[in-house]
């Protein structure tokens, strides 16, 4: 009688539908097309969830420019609470572009990349880019980040979008 691949001590005339290995009922597992081995019954990574370096660079470098851009207008702004209720708004299409920018592409690397470019955008960038534009310096100053203390919608705001952002793309 056949012993099982992974369990010597174990008798068993269980094999594995695609290569035919000896299994026994602890490490089988069960497929829609039968019992299968460990090593045949892991299912790949849909191609979805495969985010290449350069696909991540794009939605890295789309999410950092949107971030920019949305932080800058709702510095400027100053919309107060409806800044919250612009958050998933903004965080979503943020997400949502930076997916499509890197060709559609889902799953974790992809959330974790476009929510941390997200974040840098509206809060690092935006604030410095509007103060640079409004006083005509382009020299980056430290100073401008210590104006969002006074700001804790903008702040509110920024968390909620960085949240949105993440939530769209996983």
């Amino acid at each position: 009688m056949p012993r099982c691949t992974r369990h010597p001590p174990v008798e068993t005339e269980l094999t594995c539908a695609t290569c035919g290995t000896p299994i026994c009922p602890d490490c089988m597992v069960v497929t829609p097309v039968g019992m299968k081995c460990p090593a045949c019954g892991t299912a790949p990574l849909p191609r979805i969830y495969q985010v290449g370096p350069g696909a991540l660079a794009v939605a890295v470098t789309v999410a950092v420019a949107l971030g920019t851009l949305a932080g800058g207008f709702l510095f400027v702004w100053r919309l107060g609470v409806f800044a919250i209720l612009l958050g998933p708004f903004v965080g979503g299409l943020i997400g949502e572009a930076a997916s499509r920018a890197a060709g559609w592409k889902r799953g974790w690397t992809i959330a974790t990349a476009a929510a941390a470019a997200c974040g840098v955008g509206i809060v690092l960038l935006g604030p410095q880019v509007a103060v640079a534009l409004a006083s005509g310096s382009f020299s980056p100053s430290p100073a401008v980040l210590g104006l969002l203390i006074y700001r804790p919608f903008f702040l509110v705001f920024a968390a909620i979008a960085i949240t949105a952002a993440f939530w769209r793309t996983r």
